[in-house]
């Protein structure tokens, strides 16, 4: 996947190219961790030899990537990538853009995408808002249920007491 500087990365990738000759590139994260300083990644020092001349190299590439399963760790990433017929290559967190960061001062990146959608990191940070109450929400809602529930047993024996006054004396007419 290439993606263009200002872009936002659309998916968890392991950067193959850069537009650097030494495959650095720069991304802001603060989608990711509030932070807007720029972060220095890097395309592995022996993926970028191998593809920093030749894009047509890259596309008819024949290997595999073996990863970690998808986790919420933003900051750790463990993994490896074999070439067929080359020693594997050990790829850390410096070695991966994640969803939600931006590409900056950078022309373009080729990345191999290996996690989208839930799988994402940002998308396994990200829960639900928990509902927060004070402690006086909490003291109001339990006054407010003891005042119903008080309200409802005086209701029901004013009505049973009621019914009963009826059967005993009759109906007034």
């Amino acid at each position: 996947m290439r993606v263009e500087e200002d872009e936002p990365i659309p998916c968890d990738m392991v950067l193959m190219r850069s537009s650097d000759p030494k495959g650095c590139i720069y991304i802001e994260t603060k989608n990711l961790d509030g932070e807007t300083n720029l972060k220095n990644k890097y395309v592995h020092k022996d993926i970028n030899n191998k593809f920093v001349n030749d894009i047509q190299a890259m596309q008819k590439m024949k290997g595999r990537i073996f990863c970690e399963a998808p986790n919420n760790a933003i900051y750790k990433f463990e993994g490896q990538c074999i070439f067929e017929g080359e020693p594997e290559i050990p790829l850390g967190s410096d070695n991966i853009i994640l969803r939600g960061s931006t590409l900056r001062n950078t022309e373009y990146v080729y990345g191999l995408v290996i996690f989208t959608g839930h799988d994402t990191k940002i998308m396994m940070n990200s829960m639900a808002a928990k509902y927060k109450f004070s402690g006086l929400e909490m003291y109001t809602n339990y006054a407010i249920a003891v005042v119903l529930l008080t309200q409802f047993i005086l209701a029901s024996s004013g009505a049973l007491t009621g019914t009963l006054w009826l059967i005993k004396n009759g109906i007034p007419s």
